[in-house]
């Protein structure tokens, strides 16, 4: 039987999971927990890599540790070719790039502030999805298998939008009560590793690289969790990877 969901550490970060491993005809239990390092907010910036990227993933390529790469798709409209081959490079090492929304925006509609995926309606964000999702395809020969919300925020129209993109397997951070098909990577709230938000603390145990560089301590202290978990001898995986085990 089936864990009934992996156990998320993190707000926009770290993701811990219970370690229940499903094989095909019966599940298979180990000491070992799974962890997901779950990374926001990649987007092309003055024609560069944003330089907090650089340093997190070349931590984290140095250490054999695999993470994630939550992008912001509309940054592949006009991105350089060196922008595109950066992320290429990254899914080549092992990290998984999945779909950060398309704009990470929050429209006027009707003289209201929205957010991308929360009281905006069907069309909007079926079409926000499909698009950032046929952008990957064109510049960068992905499919996304994986989605998270910017800001966590959706609604019912992000359900069904979602559920008319069969490609996308796993939802990260579903916070909406709407059924979906998807496979729903929930989170525990009291757990993160930012404390503030951009600020990692290894007493809180969750992450934005763009933000870790103004303060080298912030850096520092996310280097200090990974050498932690690592330490510990955790499982570093992808959402797909994680999914993919439990076929």
């Amino acid at each position: 039987m089936l864990c009934r969901y992996p156990l998320l550490i993190g707000i926009t970060i770290l993701l811990f999971f219970t370690s229940c491993v499903l094989n095909k005809n019966q599940a298979s239990k180990s000491t070992t927990p799974n962890v997901i390092l779950k990374l926001d907010d990649l987007w092309y910036e003055d024609g560069l890599v944003h330089p907090g990227w650089i340093q997190v993933f070349d931590f984290l390529q140095t250490e054999e540790v695999i993470g994630t790469i939550g992008l912001v798709c509309n940054s592949l409209e006009d991105g350089s070719p060196a922008y595109f081959q950066w992320i290429k490079d990254r899914e080549a090492e092992g990290h998984e790039i999945w779909h950060h929304g398309y704009c990470h925006c929050k429209p006027i509609v009707e003289e209201v502030e929205r957010r991308e995926f929360r009281n905006t309606d069907y069309d909007y964000q079926y079409n926000h999805l499909a698009s950032a999702q046929q952008l990957a395809k064109d510049k960068l020969d992905i499919v996304f298998q994986t989605f998270g919300a910017p800001y966590n925020s959706t609604d019912v129209n992000t359900a069904l939008a979602l559920d008319s993109l069969p490609e996308i397997k796993i939802w990260l951070y579903k916070e909406t009560n709407a059924p979906t098909s998807k496979y729903v990577m929930n989170r525990i709230p009291e757990v993160n590793i930012e404390y503030p938000v951009h600020v990692p603390d290894f007493r809180v145990i969750l992450g934005h690289p763009r933000s870790w560089v103004e303060d080298p301590s912030r850096f520092e202290e996310f280097k200090r969790i990974v050498l932690y978990l690592k330490a510990q001898q955790v499982n570093f995986v992808t959402p797909s990877e994680y999914y993919e085990r439990l076929k």
